[in-house]
């Protein structure tokens, strides 16, 4: 069965509000919230850049279960986070750019997947300060949400891509 951008992305939402994580992966969701939370200028835009980075990892493991493949975290060494981010971040950059080979399936499917996960962010993150922000900050919102999105779609690439899922 191949999903369309809908479906993927509606599984996507429900699969995110269950705990879809690996352990490493919360790990990794729980710092980089922190690390947001205390370099933001309103705190609350670093729990936006969690719930975007869960819409994205999300959007992979639906794609994942949607190719027929089961993957679980592996027991042993999993890679310091520090090294996680780095990959993720590279993985997440190409991505966006179109490099690399990381989506799975039809690209434009995931793309437009990954594209209404955006939009819902922005809608439910930002449209109540629609009348008090401006263009360019706004703009600037919506580049933020969008590379966490896409930086958890990464993120589960890179869990893979690193061994730390099988």
């Amino acid at each position: 069965m191949s999903l369309d951008p809908e479906e993927l992305t509606y599984r996507a939402r429900a699969l995110a509000q269950t705990h879809p994580l690996t352990p490493l992966a919360g790990r990794y969701i729980e710092r980089a919230v922190g690390e947001q939370r205390a370099s933001q200028a309103i705190p609350e835009i670093g729990i936006w850049a969690g719930g975007s980075l869960i819409d994205g990892y999300c959007l992979r493991r639906v794609e994942e279960d949607d190719v027929g493949l089961t993957l679980g975290a592996v027991a042993g060494d999993v890679p310091d986070l520090d090294v996680l981010e780095a990959e993720a971040s590279r993985i997440a950059a190409e991505v966006r750019t179109g490099a690399g080979d990381y989506l799975l399936g039809d690209d434009v499917r995931t793309v437009a997947a990954l594209d209404r996960l955006v939009h819902s962010q922005v809608d439910r993150r930002l449209e109540h300060w629609r009348d008090s922000v401006d263009d360019k900050a706004w703009a600037e919102l919506e580049e933020y949400l969008t590379w966490w999105v896409v930086k958890g779609y990464a993120l589960r690439v890179a869990e893979t891509s690193m061994g730390a899922v099988a």
